[in-house]
């Protein structure tokens, strides 16, 4: 049975029976109010993104949802203090915006609780705007945590409106494509030097994609991240690319991530072989059988050992108790006595 985009987002979120958060949903909120129990997060009011949207003829403005908290300064834990833990966080397009994405993952993981759920759905960029540009570096993301970068940097916003392109008047396809496409800027040099500068010189926040990835690449990162210890999740599920985006959902955990675990995607963008819950059990199980089976041979070890021990305790005491050892003992008591005389 095919799956649906938000089957993907909810693999393992069951909304009636937990309570979870979702960051910019818009218009179109993965879960509903009626779904279950959830808190809207945004960068703006509900006001200022109606405001924002007016003149959009993609966006319906009413149907823009009610924001709970609105997220700038203050952090995601201080926001939500009163709320927290939650159960999951859905992100929709969204981790390729945050300026310190290493920052962003931290304070997701302060809210969530000891196995919670953060869902991701992650533009491809072969499949979309972002298909010209270079992929992201582990170095920009290390030196943007460093930094606690609060906006796009100029570097970013400059090779955000230089580079994205068009292809056939759409800004993302289904179709695989390759560099016989024929791609059109939607803007010139000039236009992304304005914008960077306008950056640079004043407090104006650009919204523009910062991080730009392939499955591949993404979990290459998250690979390396863990390496440098700074990953507090583990991958429990992928879907490979639909349309122009990719699925991961990722577990919220307490203890150091091993870069072995988080598998990359094979050559030919084919589905990560990340182990089912059924294949997680599975290997307990078998580490468990084998860590069973070890104590069970000591503990035989250990038995044999006791029981050749009594055996020796056994031979000593019945030599002592026979008649040549007392015979023995008497002449040799007899020996030192005539020595000492």
């Amino acid at each position: 049975m095919t799956k649906t985009r938000n089957d993907k987002l909810l693999h393992y979120i069951t909304p009636a029976n937990q309570v979870g958060v979702e960051i910019g949903p818009l218009t179109n909120p993965i879960v509903t109010r009626d779904m279950g129990s959830i808190y809207y997060i945004d960068h703006a009011s509900t006001e200022d993104l109606q405001a924002k949207y007016a003149n959009d003829p993609a966006t319906d403005i009413s149907k823009i949802v009610d924001v709970d908290y609105i997220w700038g300064e203050r952090s995601l834990a201080e926001l939500t203090q009163n709320k927290q833990p939650f159960d999951y966080l859905i992100a929709s397009h969204v981790i390729e915006h945050v300026p310190d994405l290493i920052g962003w993952l931290n304070e997701i993981r302060a809210i969530l609780k000891p196995g919670g759920i953060l869902s991701l759905a992650v533009p491809d960029k072969r499949q979309c705007f972002d298909y010209e540009r270079q992929l992201t570096r582990l170095s920009d993301v290390f030196e943007a945590y460093l930094c606690r970068r609060k906006k796009p940097s100029s570097r970013q916003i400059f090779d955000h409106v230089a580079s994205i392109v068009h292809l056939e008047g759409k800004y993302t396809w289904s179709k695989k494509v390759d560099e016989t496409a024929e791609f059109t800027r939607y803007y010139s040099l000039n236009d992304a030097q304005v914008a960077a500068k306008s950056a640079f010189e004043s407090d104006v926040y650009h919204d523009v994609h910062c991080w730009v990835f392939t499955p591949n690449s993404f979990f290459k990162l998250l690979r390396e991240l863990a390496e440098l210890g700074l990953l507090q999740f583990e991958v429990i599920q992928f879907y490979e690319t639909t349309g122009c985006e990719f699925y991961v959902s990722l577990r919220a955990v307490d203890h150091a991530i091993s870069p072995s675990s988080i598998q990359l995607e094979p050559e030919g963008n084919k589905p990560l072989q990340l182990r089912t819950m059924a294949e997680e059990n599975e290997a307990l199980r078998e580490q468990f059988g084998a860590m069973e089976r070890l104590q069970q041979e000591t503990e035989q070890l250990l038995m044999q050992e006791q029981q050749e021990r009594s055996h020796l305790q056994a031979c000593i005491k019945a030599m002592e108790s026979s008649k040549f050892w007392r015979m023995r003992m008497a002449w040799f008591k007899l020996k030192q006595a005539l020595r000492f005389s």
